[in-house]
């Protein structure tokens, strides 16, 4: 409320205003009750009521701008900050089969924790940095009373394990605390501006997937975890100075490779795949400190283990045997649950995303999408469910409405109904089975009836606007572009309720989806079945049996054993060239009837001369 009255100007110590006994006429009846602490005065016949804001109840919570508020205008009070702790569960169920355990014995040395320095290695971690860095050099953060401790106590054993000394680099990064799962606390140190000074190391990160897709016919599975993994691993000598930290304690450098730097994830992935080398894609399989062994009997299970440990042992390298498990048929890897059936989803990281509340701002929304997104091979249509969703992410777009609670509680049930997906088998044909609708694409890959993976793509407006027989052929290129690495080199099966796209190899080709379609399927081994849409019914393809095969399928084997180099380019060479799309269009047409155009292994010709388009080097 705006109030206006003449005052006098005169100095005041303490007060800002006194309100004179004309003011009090003015808006009397005036009224003070002390015990709800409220003032009622009289404004223009009207009551109003002023609330003290200091009053406990109801509004003792306040969001962050309401408190700055109250701070600005003096009001008192207190900020409480909580920390959640979730504390890892040990695996007190999980008993080491006899026959693994003796061969554990034989090996104590890698499984007893580590003295001293670990050996010196030719993958020893190194900080190259950028012409012209300055030293970083930045005070220590401070570090709150119920944390020094803990500090103090982790610095003491550091330097007790010779992992860490005492230094007088240039170098200076800020050390802070991080909670682990189980409770205690890990010492790590800032290096942001350390990273932004060092060269990016390239070495390639293996990917999730293609980790999983090596464990076809695997029934045993056993789970290793090194302790302290990057610990086990030395910093060359003229790199040591750089990797210095500052606490309230003083000035320290790591000998050993500290959490935080950018390259340190490919260092270390680096050694562990040098030192399972003649084991990965066999038996073995490796993401940074997580070692899996997999095997089709418990037989060849157990000879797998010794040989790991010995590499293990012969490295130098040890691990944590509460956080191991031996000889299961059902095992969490990388936050899936692995067995003999196939990769589901981890109930305890799906119970987590379905847990998540409705998202307050983009930060959240984002958090929400990262989670999910990590499953989204496991969803049926993920793309068009997540849609309104990801329309949100854009600038200034937060609007949170009834479509957006609908996709997102659709999204956490599908999420907790996801299906087991089969390993992929090299040895069988695949089949793709691709659908569109008015609003997106979606495709499966599948063996045997039964689901690979998923692929699902939102459509914006101009390819929405789109006929449905170019929609259903750009669900087919997306899902050949998506999963070439399963389907190259083997026979591939797509099945379309489009029963024109089964002819297209005898089609006059007059759309330019058509000409991008063919181009890419000509280097696989395919065929085209037809199958009605109310067969195709992806989400049920768990329980899909095959389809009858009473209708010769149309197929084009354009794919050989070797493949010279330059068939490939000139293969390239015909993908945007306006020549090489009117010969696609004139072969087996009227407008070509001396049959003078062919087409034969994925090569265009002439009278018989092969046809090299115009980007290509071979012309010159």
């Amino acid at each position: 409320e705006d109030f206006s009255n003449g005052f006098n100007l005169i100095p005041l110590k303490g007060y800002e205003i006194i309100l004179g006994a004309d003011w009090i006429f003015t808006h009397s009846p005036i009224t003070l009750d002390l015990k709800q602490r409220e003032l009622v005065i009289t404004k223009e016949k009207q009551k109003i009521i002023l609330q003290d804001f200091t009053k406990p109840g109801k509004r003792a919570r306040v969001g962050e701008k309401k408190m700055g508020k109250l701070i600005r205008k003096g009001a008192v009070g207190c900020v409480i900050q909580i920390h959640t702790i979730s504390v890892e569960k040990e695996n007190e169920k999980h008993v080491i089969p006899p026959e693994i355990q003796e061969i554990l014995l034989k090996f104590p040395q890698v499984l007893k924790e580590p003295q001293g320095l670990p050996p010196r290695r030719k993958c020893d971690h190194t900080i190259n940095l950028k012409t012209g860095s300055d030293p970083p050099n930045l005070r220590p953060y401070r570090v709150p009373h119920y944390q020094k401790e803990s500090m103090e106590n982790i610095i003491a054993e550091l330097i007790q394990s010779q992992e860490i000394q005492i230094s007088d680099s240039p170098y200076s990064s800020p050390a802070v605390m991080v909670r682990k799962k189980d409770g205690s606390w890990r010492l790590c140190v800032d290096y942001r501006q350390l990273n932004g000074q060092t060269i990016k190391n390239k070495f390639p990160m293996p990917i999730i997937e293609d980790l999983l897709d090596e464990l076809h016919g695997s029934r045993v599975f056993s789970k290793l975890d090194l302790r302290s993994g990057y610990h086990q691993i030395r910093m060359h000598p003229d790199d040591v100075h750089k990797t210095a930290f500052r606490t309230h304690l003083g000035h320290y450098e790591y000998n050993v490779m500290p959490f935080g730097l950018t390259n340190a994830p490919a260092t270390f992935q680096a050694l562990m795949n040098q030192v399972l080398a003649p084991y990965l894609r066999k038996f073995v399989l490796v993401f940074f400190d997580d070692i899996l062994i997999y095997s089709k009997n418990k037989e060849e299970h157990l000879e797998h283990i010794k040989l790991v440990m010995q590499a293990l042992l012969d490295n130098h390298l040890v691990i944590k045997l509460k956080k191991c498990e031996f000889g299961l048929d059902r095992i969490a890897y990388l936050g899936h649950i692995i067995s003999s059936e196939g990769v589901a989803t981890d109930p305890e990281k799906v119970e987590g995303i379905r847990r998540r509340k409705i998202p307050n701002n983009i930060t959240e929304l984002r958090e929400f999408l990262g989670m999910a997104g990590y499953y989204r091979r496991f969803i049926k249509g993920y793309g068009v469910i997540c849609r309104p969703l990801h329309d949100m992410l854009r600038k200034d777009a937060f609007q949170w409405g009834p479509e957006q609670t609908t996709a997102f509680e659709e999204l956490k049930l599908r999420l907790s109904t996801s299906p087991v997906l089969t390993m992929p088998d090299f040895s069988q044909p695949f089949v793709i089975e691709a659908d569109a609708c008015n609003t997106g694409i979606g495709a499966v890959l599948m063996q045997t009836g039964k689901p690979i993976a998923y692929l699902s793509k939102a459509l914006g407006p101009k390819a929405a606007a789109q006929s449905i027989y170019e929609k259903e052929a750009m669900a087919i290129l997306e899902a050949l572009k998506k999963w070439r690495h399963y389907i190259l080199g083997n026979k591939l099966v797509i099945k379309t309720d489009q029963q024109s796209l089964k002819y297209m190899m005898n089609q006059r080709l007059v759309e330019g989806i058509q000409h991008k379609l063919l181009l890419k399927m000509m280097e696989y081994d395919y065929s085209i079945e037809y199958k009605a849409g109310k067969e195709n019914l992806v989400a049920d393809a768990l329980s899909r049996g095959k389809i009858s095969e009473a209708v010769p399928a149309e197929s084009c084997q354009a794919i050989t054993v070797v493949i010279p180099e330059w068939v490939t380019d000139i293969k390239r060479s015909y993908e945007g060239d306006v020549l090489a799309h009117k010969i696609i269009s004139l072969i087996g047409t009227d407008m070509d009837p001396e049959q003078l155009y062919k087409e034969e292994s994925g090569l265009l010709k002439y009278k018989g001369r092969i046809y090299v388009g115009s980007v290509s080097d071979i012309r010159q």
